[in-house]
C-alpha cells in the first residue's frame, strides 16, 4: 500500500510527542511503500526542496551519502538536521542520477520569507459560529491573532486554543485599549459549519477553501500555523506550534509577546 506524507519531511514519531514547534523541514510531498523507494509527489512552494530543484517522481536514494531505500528513511536522516544546514541529495530523475545541494529552512522561515511585512490577503472565509464572511484584509484598527489548522487531524489543538482565549480575554481584562481579537481557521466548506459548531475551541471559528488554505500557510496535520495581523493589516509574525511538542509553552509565549508588540504599534 502506498503511502503519502503529505509536506512532511518533518513529521514527528508519535502524535503524543512532536518534537519542537519549528525543526528542519525539506518540503516534499512523499509517496512510496515502507519497502519500496521514496518518491517526490509534490514540492512546497517556498522550500528548501524547491530551491534544490526537486520535482514530482524524484527518487531519493540516498542524503550526505547515508541510503534511504523509503521514506521513513528520509524521515530519519531530516529530523537528524537544523535549520540551516546544509544537505547533500542523491536521487534519480527518469532513471537518470542526480546530485543536488538543499539549505534546510524551518516552516516559520518560509512563511515568514512569504508573508512577513506584506499587506494581508483578501480572504473569504466563512464565520462557523455568526455564518458570516470574514476578510482578515479588511480588520483595520484591530490587531488579529489568526491559527490555521486541520481541525480534523490535529491532536491537541483545542487547549493551544484555549490558552489562547485565555489570554485574549486577559488583555481584555487589563483595560488594554485595543485588545487582540482570535480566530481559528480550517479548511472546509461552508455547508460543513453545522458538523464543526460543538467542537468547542473557545475563538471563534471560520473555514477557509482549500486553495486559499494552502496559499497562506505550510499545510501540516501535527501543528497550528499562527500569523499576527496589525492593525494596518501587514503581517507581523508568523509561527507554527505543535500542540503536543517540546517547546510548546515557549512557542505560545513569544506569539503572545508578538502581538502584544503588534498591538503597541495601534496605539502609537
Amino acid at each position: 500500500m502506498r503511502s503519502l506524507a503529505v509536506l512532511a519531511v518533518m513529521l514527528a514519531a508519535s502524535a503524543a510527542h512532536a518534537g519542537p514547534s519549528n525543526p528542519a523541514f525539506l518540503g516534499i510531498q512523499m509517496g512510496g511503500s515502507q519497502v519500496g523507494p521514496c518518491v517526490v509527489e509534490g514540492v512546497t512552494r517556498g522550500s528548501a526542496a524547491k530551491a534544490a530543484g526537486l520535482a514530482r517522481a524524484d527518487v531519493i536514494q540516498s542524503i550526505d551519502s547515508s541510503p534511504t531505500p523509503n521514506c521513513d528513511a528520509v524521515l530519519r536522516v531530516i529530523q537528524g538536521h537544523e535549520p540551516g544546514d546544509a544537505i547533500k541529495l542523491s536521487i534519480l530523475r527518469m532513471g537518470r542520477p542526480l546530485q543536488l545541494t538543499a539549505e534546510l529552512l524551518s516552516r516559520a522561515e518560509i512563511m515568514r520569507r512569504r508573508l512577513v511585512g506584506q499587506p494581508m490577503l483578501a480572504t473569504d472565509l466563512f464565520g462557523v459560529s455568526d455564518q458570516r464572511s470574514v476578510d482578515l484584509s479588511a480588520l483595520r484598527g484591530k490587531t488579529a491573532i489568526v491559527g490555521w489548522f486541520d481541525v480534523k487531524r490535529c491532536t491537541g489543538c483545542t487547549q493551544v486554543f484555549g490558552k489562547l482565549g485565555d489570554w485574549v480575554r486577559a488583555q481584555a481584562d487589563k483595560g488594554v485599549s485595543f485588545p487582540p481579537m482570535a480566530l481559528a481557521v480550517t479548511p472546509g466548506a461552508p455547508s460543513e459549519s453545522k458538523q464543526l459548531t460543538p467542537i468547542g475551541l473557545d475563538v471563534p471559528l471560520a473555514l477557509a477553501d482549500r486553495e486559499v488554505y494552502e496559499d497562506l500557510v505550510v499545510a501540516d496535520a501535527e501543528r497550528i500555523n499562527f500569523m499576527v495581523i496589525d492593525c494596518r493589516g501587514i503581517v507581523q509574525y508568523v509561527a507554527p506550534i505543535a500542540p503536543n511538542g517540546d517547546d510548546t509553552e515557549a512557542a505560545i509565549d513569544e506569539l503572545f509577546a508578538a502581538a502584544e508588540q503588534a498591538s503597541r504599534r495601534g496605539t502609537r
